[in-house]
This record gives C-alpha cells, sequence and structure tokens, in this order.
C-alpha cells in the first residue's frame, strides 16, 4: 500500500502523537497509534552554527568594542548577514545586537 506524505502526516498528527526532536533538528521521531515513526532531515546542520554564537569580544581585532565590517573574517556568517545585525545602521555591532542576531 503506498501512502502519500501528506496523508501520512495528517493521520499522524490527528492520532494524538508526541514529537521529540533533537537539538539540531535533523531528526523527528513520533510516537504514533501503529508504531514509531522516524523523520530524518535531508538538509544538514549548518556548518557555521557556532558563528551565531560569537562575541565582539572574540571578533573585535582592534579592542574597541565593536565590530566593522573589516573585523569579520570573509567567511563568518556574519560577513553575509551584517547589514541584518547592525540594527541603527551605523557600521559598527554593539554586543546587544549581537546578542540578538540567530
Amino acid at each position: 500500500m503506498k501512502l502519500h506524505i501528506p496523508i501520512l502526516f495528517s493521520a499522524v498528527l490527528a492520532s494524538g502523537t508526541a514529537m521529540t526532536q533533537n537539538p539540531t533538528g535533523a531528526r523527528v521521531d513520533i510516537e504514533a497509534v501503529r508504531g514509531p515513526v522516524t523523520v530524518v532531515s535531508v538538509q544538514p546542520p549548518l556548518a557555521n552554527a557556532a558563528d551565531y554564537s560569537d562575541t565582539v569580544a572574540r571578533l573585535d581585532s582592534n579592542g574597541d568594542g565593536v565590530v566593522t565590517r573589516q573585523e569579520v573574517p570573509f567567511n563568518h556568517a556574519l560577513a553575509f548577514e551584517f547589514a541584518l545585525v547592525d540594527t541603527d545602521r551605523n557600521g559598527r555591532i554593539t554586543q546587544a545586537e549581537l546578542s540578538n542576531w540567530k
């Protein structure tokens, strides 16, 4: 018997199932009425996930208490998202701005 994925998920969700997820989000275990179902994501965890927990103290190479574009390594996630993190658009990222970056 061939089940379509949307139908399967609808049936699982409607059956009052319990779902757990590991910290990487790569695997979800679902306890269904007919037994456990495991869904594994095809997307691996981000290679640069540690970049999102960086601090100004680590990135601030000149010690002025803020991070500028020039201080961010070229392959760091912040290099690509600098404008989003710099919420006051002054070209400098403070620890408060960096702490809100997720």
